[in-house]
């Protein structure tokens, strides 16, 4: 297994099994919409980050809305399940061992998050994993969202390290492609349903943290 220098994770999805709730939350706006997005274009918003693809669906069904009020909506109403215990999205089991292993082995460690800034700030704070990361970044911090290559070489960046010597490993197609395009390795995180993903984009399947790990060669 190549050795590498540092690894970026997404968040939801990948630390947190959080793509069905904002998938839960986007049905209800779609129905208040008036749209019904097909799956290929749900597989599409996936790692886009949530104000890109209200910006996507504007264009595409001619609405009349703000994609940055639709997105800041989608957001708040994501906070308020993250802050009720009874409601929040599941922590993936080994996260923080993970984290935990990664950075004891010498590893950099970041997150690159379509989520908005004050999200991936909670989320951090819920998982206990600030003490092992370099930073993150998130979709406020770039101009274009995954799969362009920005937000992953902005967070190989922030760690001190060529995207070349970077893991990414996403939920998402866009996330691998965004990895892929930086010029890192990309593992797919496979927790999303099969046929919204393209799992051949992928260098490697993992389907937990313990997985991540032992195909690291740290246990």
């Amino acid at each position: 297994m190549k050795k590498y220098k540092g690894i970026i994770f997404d968040m939801d999805g990948v630390l947190l099994d959080s793509e069905r709730l904002y998938k839960q939350i986007e049905v209800k706006m779609y129905a208040e919409a008036g749209i019904a997005p097909n799956q290929a274009e749900i597989a599409k918003s996936m790692g886009m980050g949530c104000e890109r693809w209200w910006s996507y669906l504007k264009e595409t069904y001619h609405l009349k809305v703000s994609p940055k009020e639709q997105a800041e909506y989608e957001s708040q109403r994501y906070a308020e399940l993250l802050d009720d215990p009874d409601k929040r999205p599941a922590i993936f089991p080994g996260v923080l061992e993970c984290f935990k292993t990664c950075r004891q082995a010498g590893l950099h460690l970041t997150i690159a998050s379509g989520s908005k800034r004050y999200l991936v700030k909670k989320v951090i704070g819920l998982l206990k994993i600030e003490p092992y990361l370099d930073g993150f970044v998130t979709s406020e911090d770039v101009e274009a969202g995954k799969p362009d290559p920005a937000i992953i070489i902005k967070a190989a960046k922030l760690m001190g390290v060529h995207p070349e010597d970077c893991l990414v490993i996403d939920d998402a197609t866009n996330g691998i492609l965004a990895g892929k395009r930086s010029g890192a390795d990309a593992w797919l995180f496979a927790s999303a349903a099969p046929q919204l993903v393209d799992a051949s984009k992928a260098d490697l399947t993992v389907k937990s943290h313990r997985e991540i790990l032992e195909n690291l060669n740290l246990i």
